[in-house]
């Protein structure tokens, strides 16, 4: 039986090089307050919307909501040790909708409510620099 072309090729890689994954996450970064459209971060690479969920989930370990959703709680851990910013002002500089549907992601994200997560360190600035 002879192989056909299709099947000797290699594959490209399903992961995002180092600058493209870079650019991502910088970009995420950079839009946490507002709605990130994948579309458009898939443009910025030139790729499909599926090519570039089956890369994203490769390179980071999950899917580019899951890991948009934990970078927006970890910037809001940020806001609430640095700041003394109102949770409600916290759930909109998060992209969050309101500070009900923060303090349930945030719950499920953190495994505790936001109120007490703050109380429970104090409430006081602090030099806590989220991890990417």
């Amino acid at each position: 039986m002879q192989q056909s072309l299709m099947d000797v090729r290699p594959k490209p890689s399903a992961r995002l090089l180092g600058a493209d994954g870079k650019r991502v996450m910088d970009y995420i970064e950079q839009h946490l307050g507002e709605r990130v459209d994948i579309t458009a971060v898939a443009g910025l690479l030139n790729m499909s919307v599926g090519h570039f969920y089956r890369s994203f989930k490769a390179t980071f370990g999950e899917r580019p909501g899951q890991y948009i959703t934990r970078r927006r709680m970890a910037y809001a851990q940020y806001l609430m040790l640095s700041t003394d910013m109102s949770l409600a002002d916290v759930a909109l500089a998060c992209g969050m909708s309101d500070q009900s549907h923060f303090s349930n992601v945030f719950k499920r994200v953190v495994g505790w409510p936001p109120r007490r997560w703050r109380s429970e360190r104090g409430g006081t600035r602090s030099a806590f620099t989220p991890a990417r």
